[in-house]
């Protein structure tokens, strides 16, 4: 019994604010007849028309795919090898210079 109760209480009072609410929606009472006349008016002053972008007309071409390599690991490994090499002379040819100015520094 107590919950065909409160059931129908929930249902009224369900009811009761439905029959409250209120429909002032301004969506209800418009016609597109009557925004379309209301942009023509909006925009009858505008003489200018639309211009198309010269610089987006044409898209700039595509960049050309990067060359691919075609080296075996082999050669890949033996120009490292010579990378290294060249760098370990230039490392060596730096350090002499160093311990000459060094040298010529502790004679002075």
């Amino acid at each position: 019994m107590k919950f065909t109760i409160r059931l129908g209480l929930i249902g009224m009072s369900a009811l009761a604010l439905a029959a409250c609410g209120d429909s002032n929606d301004a969506s209800d009472e418009v016609v597109a007849e009557d925004v379309e006349i209301v942009a023509d008016d909006a925009m009858s002053d505008i003489d200018a028309e639309p211009v198309e972008d010269e610089s987006l007309a044409t898209p700039a071409p595509m960049p050309a795919p990067a060359p691919t390599e075609t080296s075996t690991f082999e050669e890949r490994q033996a120009a490292e090898r010579e990378k290294m090499a060249n760098d370990a002379e230039a490392a060596e040819k730096a350090a002499a210079d160093i311990k000459a100015e060094l040298d010529k520094m502790n004679e002075n």
